[in-house]
C-alpha cells in the first residue's frame, strides 16, 4: 500500500477522534452529563459516519480520481468542522428553547437532543464516514486484494484514532483547551487534504490513463474466495450490525467495570479507550494474514463471533479470580513512583480485560468487507454499505446500555447478554454457511438459552471493590445505574453506614457526615432568609435531611444525576432524615448543569457537596467558573453558594479552585474546619455571594437560639455555640485573590483541573495537605482584624476574638508543625496552649483530640506503645466523648502490660457507644486475657445481639 496514503489516513483517524472527544464534552456540558445524554451525543456522531459511508461510498465508484475526491473530503471535513464547532459554542439558546417545549417528556427531549446534535455535526461526520470507502476504491486495483486493503486501511485509521485519543486525553485539551484542540484537528485535516490533493494532481494523468490495473504485491494476493450465497451475505450483514451493537455496549460495560479499579479520571478513561482501540486496530490488521491463507471469510466471521462471546464473558471473572480486585484498586489508585507508571499500570489492567475480545471485534469488519465486495468497480459502495451497517449497530450500542440494559440487568449480566447475542450471531452465520453439519442447527438456540439462563439466574462469583475498606463491609444495597454503581455498606464494627459510587465514598453516617453537617447548617447561621435551597448531589441524603430540620427552610430542591443514589439514600432515613418522604424536599434526577440552565427558580442557598476522589482529579465541572456563574445567577438577593473542597488536593489544583471561585463571585469567604472525631479529610468551605454577608456574632446567636434543635448535627461535632462556628472563619476574597493572582482558572473551554500534571498525584496526601496548609496559614496571617467576624461587647465577643486570634492560631501552628513532621513535643505545646485559651470551644477540643490521635497512631504503628499511650491519654484529656478514642488507648495500655487500666478504658468506650462492636470486642478479648471469662462471655453475647453475623464473636463463644 502507498505509504503516503497510510500516513494520511492515520492522521485523519487521529483528527476524527479529537473531534469526537471534544464535541462530546461540549454537547454534554449543555445537554447534561447523564448516561442517556452522553449516549445520545455519541449516537448522533456515529449516525453521521454511517450516513456518510452509505451515501458517499457510491460516489467513490463513480469517480475516476478517488484520491482527489479523498482530498476534497478531508478539506471539507476541516471547513465543516470549523462551522460545526462555531455552532456548538452557540447552541445553548436553541437547546433551552427546545427544553422549554419538550422538557416534561424524557422521550421527546431525548429525540430533540439527538436531532440537535446530529444537525450540528452532520456535515463533518458524513464526510468523515466517506473517507474509508473512497480510499478503498483508490487503493484496491484487483478484487483479490480487497480483504488485505480493507484490513490495512481499517487498522491504520484505528491506530490514528488511538493517537488522537492519546493527544486529546493527555495533552491537547489540557494544554490548549477545547477550542485549541479542535483547531489542531482542523489544521490536521487541512494538511491531509492539501497533501492528498497535491499527490492526486501529480499522479492524476497516470491514474486516469492506466487502463490495466497494476500488479498487486505478493502480500496483497488473496486466494479465490468461496462463493457466498445471498442468504449468507444477508446473515453476515445482519450479524455485522449486531456485532457493532455489542462492541459499543462492551466498551460501555468494560469502562464502567474498570472505573472500580482504575478510577474515572480523564486520564484513566483515556487509557481504557486507548486499550480498546488498540485491540481493534491489532485485530483489524492481523486478520489480513488469515485472509491471505484462503480462509472461508463467512465461516471465520461466525467463529470469531463465538470467540468474542467466550472472551467477553470470561475476561473480567478470570482477571478478578487471578488478582484480588481490591489489591488492583490499591495498586492503581496509590502513588507508587510516578504518573507514567500509573498510566502504564492502568493500560495493562484495561488490556488484560479488553485486548483479546477487542482484537476479535476488530477482525470482523475486514472479513465482512472481503465478503461484501464482489466487483472492483463497486468496491467503494460495498465497503461504504458495510461500514454504514456496522456503524448503525454502534449507534444502538451507544444508546441501549444507558437507556435500558444497565438499570434492568446490571453490568455483569449485561455483559453476558451481549455475549449471548454474539453467540447467536456466530452460530447463525455458521448454520447459514455450513448448515449441513446437523449439530450447528441446534448450537445457536442452545448457546443463547445457556447464556440467558446464566444472565438471569447465576450468582456471579466476583464483586467489584465497593470501598477502600475491603470486603468485610456488609452490603445493604448494591445496584448498577445508568451512570454509576451505588452501594450502601455497613461497617459491622462501628455500625456506621456509608454510600459509595463506583467505589468512592460520597456520604454516610460516619466520617463523611461532618462535611454534610457543615454544608447544611453553616448557611442557616449566616442568613436570615433560607426559605428556598438547592442541594447539589443527594448522596446519603444527610445534607438535604439536615437542612430540612430548620423551620425557616420551606422547600429544598435536590438534584442528583444517578437514580440508584436516590434509591440507596433510603438506607439513611434514621432520625427523620428520609428525604423521599420529606414534604419539604423535591428530588430531581438530572445533571446539575442541565437543571441550572433550564430552571427559572432562584434560591437563597445553593449547597454543593461535590463527589470527588482524592486519588485523582474527577468532577472538574463542579470546580469550573462556568458552574459557579450558573449557580450565582440562580441566587436570590442576599443568597449564597456554599461548596466543600477537600484540603488534600494537589497544591496546584487547590490554588486553582480558590482562584476560579474568587473570579466568579464578588464576595467570598473561606472557612476551614479541621478533622474532628476522626472525620476524615480536612474541610475547606467556600462561601460566595453577590452581596456582602455580615459575619456578626449577635445575629448568629439569635439564629441558633431560635431553632437550637435544628443545629443538633453541628453540636455533635462540638459546634454548639455561634462562637465555636465563627471561630472557623478564615479569610476573604480580598486576601485570597492577590495570593493566587498568578494561577490559572478552570473553565469548560479550558478544563485545567482534570488535566493535572504528571507529579500532582504522585505527591503523598499528607505532603499535599502540608503544602495547602502553608498557604492557609499565610492567608490567615494576612487577614486584617476588620475582616474577622464581629461581636458586640461582652464575654461572647471576647471569647470569639480570643478563639480567632489566639486558640485557633495555636491550633493551626500545631497542625502545620505536625504535617512537617516536627517533634511531638513542639506539636503538643501548641495544642495545650490552644485548649487553655478557649476551653469552652468543644469543637476545638475535639480537633485537638484528633491531632493527638494521629500522633499516637503513628507511634502505635511503629511499636512505641508507651509513647502512643501517653499521646492517647493527652487527647482524651482534651476531649473524652469519642468511644474509639478510649478503645485505642486501651489497646496501647494492654501492649505495655497495664491490663486493668486497659479494661477500664474499654468499658468507658462501651458506655459511650453500647452498639460499637469494636469496643465490645476489644473489651471481651482483654477480659479473656485477664481470665475473667464470665464477663467476656457477656460481652460476646452483647456483640451478637447487635451484630448477629459476627463470626469472630461466634468463634470465641464456641470456646466456652
Amino acid at each position: 500500500m502507498n505509504r503516503l496514503v497510510a500516513i494520511l489516513f492515520f492522521l485523519s483517524g487521529a483528527c476524527g477522534l479529537v473531534y469526537e472527544v471534544v464535541w462530546t464534552r461540549m454537547m454534554t456540558s449543555v445537554f447534561g452529563s447523564t448516561a442517556v445524554a452522553i449516549g445520545t451525543v455519541l449516537a448522533a456522531y456515529m449516525t453521521g459516519l454511517a450516513v456518510g459511508g452509505w451515501l458517499l461510498g457510491k460516489a467513490a465508484d463513480r469517480s475516476r480520481h478517488p484520491l482527489r475526491l479523498y482530498a476534497y473530503l478531508e478539506l471539507g471535513v476541516a471547513l465543516t468542522a470549523a462551522v460545526a464547532h462555531l455552532l456548538l459554542t452557540q447552541v445553548t439558546p436553541a437547546y433551552l428553547a427546545i427544553y422549554e417545549a419538550f422538557g416534561r417528556s424524557h422521550a421527546a427531549l431525548g429525540v430533540a437532543r439527538f436531532f440537535i446534535a446530529f444537525v450540528l455535526i452532520v456535515a463533518p461526520t458524513i464526510l468523515m464516514g466517506a473517507t474509508l470507502p473512497v480510499l478503498v476504491r483508490f487503493v484496491v486495483r484487483r478484487i483479490s486484494a480487497v480483504g488485505s486493503s480493507v484490513s490495512t486501511l481499517y487498522a491504520i485509521n484505528t491506530m490514528g484514532a488511538v493517537a488522537g485519543a492519546l493527544l486529546a486525553g493527555f495533552w491537547l485539551i489540557g494544554a490548549f483547551g477545547v477550542h485549541g484542540a479542535v483547531g489542531a484537528a482542523i489544521l490536521g485535516n487541512l494538511a491531509v487534504g492539501a497533501v492528498a490533493w497535491i499527490a492526486a494532481a501529480r499522479g492524476d494523468r497516470a491514474i486516469a490513463e492506466d487502463a490495466a490495473p497494476s500488479a498487486p504485491s505478493a502480500e496483497e494476493i488473496e486466494p479465490e474466495r468461496l462463493p457466498v450465497t445471498p442468504t449468507t451475505y444477508r446473515v453476515v450483514l445482519t450479524g455485522l450490525f449486531l456485532s457493532g451493537l455489542t462492541s459499543f455496549a462492551y466498551e460501555v460495560y468494560w469502562s464502567r467495570c474498570l472505573h472500580f479499579v482504575t478510577g474515572n479520571s480523564t486520564y484513566a478513561v483515556t487509557t481504557v479507550l486507548v486499550a480498546f482501540l488498540s485491540g481493534i486496530a491489532l485485530g483489524g490488521y492481523l486478520i489480513r494474514f488469515a485472509m491471505r491463507r484462503g480462509v472461508d471469510a463467512a465461516a471465520t466471521f461466525g467463529w470469531i463471533q463465538v470467540l468474542i462471546a467466550i472472551f467477553a464473558a470470561t475476561a473480567m471473572p478470570i482477571l478478578f479470580n487471578v488478582y484480588d480486585p481490591e489489591s488492583i484498586r490499591r495498586h492503581t489508585w496509590g502513588s507508587f513512583g510516578g504518573f507514567w507508571n500509573l498510566v502504564v499500570s492502568r493500560f495493562g489492567i484495561a488490556a488484560s480485560v479488553m485486548f483479546v475480545p477487542a482484537a476479535l471485534i476488530g477482525a470482523t469488519f475486514p472479513l465482512a468487507g472481503r465478503i461484501g465486495v464482489e466487483r472492483i468497480e463497486k468496491s467503494g459502495a460495498g465497503v461504504g454499505r458495510i461500514y454504514a451497517i456496522n456503524t448503525a449497530g454502534n449507534v444502538l450500542g451507544a444508546l441501549l446500555p444507558g437507556l435500558v440494559l444497565i438499570h434492568r440487568f446490571g453490568i455483569q449480566k449485561g455483559l453476558l447478554l451481549m455475549a449471548g447475542l454474539n453467540l447467536l450471531v456466530g452460530f447463525w452465520v455458521l448454520v447459514s454457511r455450513i448448515g449441513e453439519v446437523k449439530y450447528l442447527r441446534w448450537a445457536a438456540p442452545a448457546a443463547l438459552a445457556i447464556v440467558l439462563l446464566a444472565a438471569f439466574n447465576v450468582s456471579l462469583a466476583f464483586r467489584f471493590p465497593l470501598a477502600a475498606g475491603g470486603d468485610w463491609y456488609r452490603v445493604l444495597y448494591l445496584r448498577d445505574g445508568p451512570s454509576a454503581t451505588t452501594a450502601v455498606l455497613l461497617n459491622p464494627n462501628t455500625r456506621e453506614k456509608s454510600m459509595t459510587v463506583d467505589g468512592v465514598e460520597i456520604g454516610g453516617s460516619g466520617v463523611t457526615d461532618y462535611k454534610q453537617q457543615l454544608l447544611a447548617h453553616l448557611p442557616k447561621l449566616l442568613l436570615d432568609d433560607v426559605s428556598n435551597e438547592l442541594s447539589v448531589g443527594l448522596g446519603s441524603g444527610i445534607l438535604a435531611g439536615e437542612s430540612a430540620r430548620h423551620a425557616r427552610v420551606r422547600t429544598i430542591t435536590c438534584v442528583e444525576i444517578e437514580p440508584t443514589v436516590v434509591e440507596g439514600s433510603a438506607w439513611f432515613g434514621e432520625g427523620g432524615r428520609a428525604v423521599a418522604a420529606d414534604p419539604k424536599i423535591g428530588l430531581v434526577v438530572d445533571d446539575v448543569a442541565n437543571h441550572l440552565r433550564t430552571t427559572s427558580r432562584t434560591y437563597d442557598v445553593v449547597s454543593a457537596d461535590e463527589k470527588t476522589a482524592h486519588e485523582y482529579a474527577s468532577n472538574g465541572f463542579s470546580y469550573s467558573r462556568d458552574y459557579y456563574e450558573m449557580a450565582r445567577r440562580r441566587l436570590k438577593p442576599g443568597g449564597l453558594v456554599i461548596q466543600w473542597v477537600p484540603t488534600d488536593l494537589p497544591h496546584r489544583q487547590y490554588r486553582m479552585i480558590l482562584k476560579t471561585f474568587c473570579a466568579a463571585f464578588p464576595n467570598v469567604s473561606l472557612w476551614y474546619f479541621g478533622p474532628a472525631l476522626m472525620s476524615g479529610t480536612s474541610n475547606t468551605i467556600l462561601v460566595g455571594s453577590n452581596e456582602p454577608i455580615a459575619l456578626d456574632l449577635g445575629s448568629a446567636a439569635r439564629r441558633m437560639a431560635s431553632d437550637s434543635t435544628a443545629f443538633g448535627g453541628f453540636a455533635r461535632y462540638g459546634l454548639a455555640t455561634p462562637e465555636a462556628v465563627l471561630a472557623q472563619f478564615w479569610t476573604t476574597r480580598d486576601v485570597i485573590e492577590p495570593a493566587v493572582a498568578g494561577d490559572p482558572e478552570n473553565t469548560l473551554s479550558h478544563p485545567r483541573y482534570e488535566f493535572y500534571t504528571a507529579d500532582d498525584y504522585a505527591v503523598p496526601s499528607r505532603q499535599r495537605l502540608a503544602q495547602n496548609f502553608d498557604l492557609l496559614m499565610q492567608l490567615r496571617d494576612r487577614t486584617p482584624d476588620d475582616a474577622l467576624p464581629r461581636g458586640n461587647s461582652g464575654s461572647g465577643a471576647d471569647s470569639l476574638l480570643r478563639a480567632l486570634r489566639g486558640a485557633e492560631g495555636e491550633y493551626i501552628v500545631a497542625c502545620g508543625t505536625s504535617l512537617h513532621d516536627a517533634p511531638p513535643e513542639a506539636v503538643m505545646r501548641h495544642l495545650e496552649r490552644a485548649v487553655e485559651l478557649a476551653p469552652w470551644n468543644e469543637n476545638l477540643r475535639a480537633r485537638v483530640f484528633a491531632q493527638y490521635w494521629e500522633l499516637g497512631g503513628r507511634y502505635f504503628a511503629a511499636g512505641n506503645f508507651a509513647a502512643a499511650a501517653d499521646l492517647f491519654r493527652r487527647g482524651l484529656r482534651a476531649y473524652d466523648r469519642y468511644a474509639m478514642g478510649h478503645v485505642e488507648y486501651a489497646l496501647a495500655l494492654a501492649r505495655i502490660g497495664d491490663l486493668d487500666s486497659a479494661i477500664q478504658e474499654s468499658r468507658r468506650g462501651v458506655a459511650l457507644d453500647p452498639n460499637l462492636v469494636a469496643a465490645r470486642r476489644v473489651l471481651a478479648e482483654l477480659l479473656l486475657s485477664a481470665g475473667r471469662r464470665e464477663e467476656a462471655h457477656g460481652e460476646l453475647r452483647a456483640i451478637l445481639a447487635v451484630e448477629p453475623g459476627d463470626d469472630e464473636a461466634r468463634r470465641l463463644l464456641a470456646g466456652f
